[in-house]
């Protein structure tokens, strides 16, 4: 865990440093997670509450992943993952109502989005980002504006090899939840 908070250069370097086969849509995931939150994925409390326990139960426990990645360059927003929630023995019960009351709390806005993939867009054309093919860049960016920027799932290549299985969560419901301080 970083010990400053990042600006969102620094962000997404951290998360290619952890997650190499990073695509744009995946960078676009990060920055929109960071920037938009989680309320796009709760349809209700119920569906939200099975699909966790659904999830919880299949991952499988694993001491060596981190805990907690960030998500926003200031740090108030986190992944929390969740095999390694599970080999720290805690039970997915203590997350239902903070995971929940934490994709409720609003972030930012569409227009902050914009923003920020435009300077990742600038970053990746003045070399300050490598290994993205500008083709790609570019092609993706025109599916966003055409779509209206909107929430969207990890890329193929990073579900294959990283196999995500987080949620997010805010500092205050870390603290909840007695993992410590995050920030």
């Amino acid at each position: 865990m970083p010990d400053k908070p990042l600006d969102q250069l620094g962000l997404v370097q951290l998360h290619l440093g952890w997650y190499p086969l990073m695509e744009p849509r995946d960078v676009y995931k990060l920055l929109y997670q960071g920037i938009m939150g989680a309320e796009h994925l709760l349809t209700s409390a119920v569906e939200f509450t099975r699909q966790l326990a659904s999830e919880f139960e299949r991952v499988r426990a694993d001491p060596l992943e981190r805990l907690l990645e960030p998500v926003r360059p200031d740090h108030t927003l986190w992944r929390l993952n969740l095999r390694s929630y599970k080999s720290r023995h805690l039970q997915v019960d203590a997350l239902y109502t903070l995971l929940l009351e934490a994709s409720r709390v609003p972030v930012g806005d569409q227009l902050e989005l914009r923003a920020a993939w435009k300077e990742f867009v600038a970053s990746c054309e003045h070399n300050h980002l490598q290994g993205f093919k500008p083709s790609e860049i570019h092609s993706f960016t025109a599916w966003l504006e055409k779509s209206g920027y909107p929430a969207v799932h990890h890329s193929q290549v990073y579900r294959q090899q990283y196999q995500p299985a987080y949620r997010l969560i805010t500092d205050p419901f870390i603290q909840a939840l007695g993992l410590g301080y995050a920030g």
